[in-house]
């Protein structure tokens, strides 16, 4: 039986691109609890929403964006993509990829490691890529990641302290509330320090 937060998961991840639009409608016909928990209008309009439209991502944002607690789940999936860094989940170059794009859409926060993925990382390729390339030259290709991922560790564990003590904390989508001192903020006052640390 899924609970609301459950269900506003699964609104997140279709709203974010995370599983396809036949997937969600797939869930949707499985999950009767939606009507439980948000009544039938809502889930009625849920129905009836014609998912083979070439629109149907628009309207389906358009009546299911005011269930979902977006800064909740942003800030899980910010801190998860640290964590990622941190503990060396998933490959690098995409874990950093990702955090380029948060960062340029707004979460400034991102900056250092953002700005190092477009400095060079940006042109590595992705371990899924792997078996399209000669292995030395593969290897060759990534060995940049060695000499900078300490920084980027550090860097990821720095941030995620922020979010862990509550002086960083999302409050919706591409918008956070950041009570950290200024000497704090080094990757918006001081970018330069920390590239030539």
């Amino acid at each position: 039986m899924s609970n609301e937060k459950d269900i506003q998961k699964q609104f997140y991840k279709i709203y974010k691109g995370l599983i396809s639009v036949s997937e969600f409608e797939e869930w949707l016909y499985n999950t009767p609890e939606i009507e439980k928990v948000y009544g039938d209008d809502f889930y009625f309009n849920l129905l009836d929403l014609n998912y083979r439209s070439r629109h149907i991502k628009n309207e389906l944002e358009k009546v299911i964006e005011i269930k979902i607690p977006f800064g909740e789940f942003e800030q899980m999936r910010i801190v998860s993509l640290l964590e990622n860094i941190i503990y060396e989940k998933g490959d690098l170059v995409e874990v950093l990829e990702q955090i380029y794009d948060d960062y340029c859409s707004g979460y400034s926060f991102l900056r250092y490691l953002g700005l190092n993925y477009v400095t060079g990382i940006d042109n590595l390729p992705k371990l899924n890529q792997k078996e399209k390339w000669d292995k030395n030259e593969f290897d060759g290709r990534r060995e940049i990641l060695k000499y900078i991922k300490p920084k980027l560790v550090n860097e990821a564990r720095r941030l995620l302290s922020f979010f862990q003590n509550g002086t960083l904390r999302i409050i919706v989508e591409n918008e956070y509330n950041d009570y950290r001192t200024e000497e704090e903020k080094i990757e918006l006052n001081n970018i330069e320090k920390m590239f030539n640390d």
